[in-house]
């Protein structure tokens, strides 16, 4: 199933673009063509677009159903690129820095809420445009959240893989040792956070009961649950990056401490 929906720019004008079934993008020909400044619109398609890049589509206009041309992104270009219109940069700028980026991302462009219920409800009556208003706004707004949020996302696993790549294995069981203790917290119940969060990710039923078990069987014994976790196991680097996520701010402090320490020392 397509849709067509309305673009609108005070330079430019507005036209119509049409959205497909497989979720592409096709331009009016002869509208886009006249945006550009070509005389004769017609003449420009065919000397500029290749045949492969058109379809011809039913759309409902104000005089009825009328099939109309449309052009693909690539043939959209060339209409661009043989443009002797001045503007014909910036009405690039604006259709893919602004509009594809945005259908693309949202599956579909919306400049506001009242542009909306112009284009797609101008029948509805006012209190019914009021309600249809409220509630795009609301979504507007949390997808205003959400992507502040994915942003905020991103930038913590940015921050903890590079707290977990920049620092070496002997500075990762220092900095373990410490964060647990930051600051005066109960290191009793961060290490055994630490511990739990270690066994679910790893689908380990007891460190503790690892631990006893090697120690009975073994000569020196280990002293603690994370000396075995680092020399049977081999996996601080995957309790220090637990402990990254766990007490990120701590961690990222310490670690800048311990580079100012070893900075001092050379």
């Amino acid at each position: 199933m397509s849709n067509l929906q309305i673009f609108k720019n005070q330079q430019f004008g507005e036209f119509e673009l049409l959205v497909d079934e497989n979720k592409k993008e096709w331009f009016p020909a002869t509208d886009i063509a006249t945006i550009l400044g070509y005389s004769n619109p017609q003449k420009a398609i065919r000397d500029h677009c290749k045949q492969k890049g058109c379809t011809i589509r039913s759309v409902l206009t104000k005089g009825g159903k009328q099939n109309k041309k449309f052009i693909d992104e690539g043939n959209l270009y060339r209409l661009i690129t043989h443009s002797e219109l001045p503007s014909a940069e910036k009405f690039e700028i604006w259709i893919f820095d602004e509009i594809l980026p945005t259908i693309r991302k949202t599956g579909g462009y919306v400049a506001s809420e009242d542009l909306f219920i112009n284009t797609y409800l101008p029948y509805l009556d006012e209190q019914s445009k009021m309600v249809f208003r409220n509630t795009l706004e609301i979504v507007r707004k949390q997808n205003e959240i959400i992507a502040l949020k994915e942003k905020e996302i991103e930038h913590k696993e940015d921050v903890i893989v590079g707290l977990v790549d920049e620092i070496s294995l002997a500075e990762k069981r220092q900095i373990l040792n410490r964060v647990v203790r930051y600051k005066g917290a109960n290191y009793r119940e961060r290490w055994n956070e630490l511990y739990k969060q270690f066994e679910m990710k790893y689908h380990i039923e007891s460190i503790k009961n690892k631990l006893e078990k090697y120690n009975k069987s073994h000569k020196p014994k280990l002293k603690s649950k994370v000396d075995y976790i680092d020399k049977v196991m081999n996996k601080i680097p995957e309790l220090y990056e637990i402990a990254c996520k766990l007490y990120e701010n701590d961690v990222r402090e310490l670690a800048k401490n311990l580079y100012s320490l070893n900075e001092e020392v050379v």
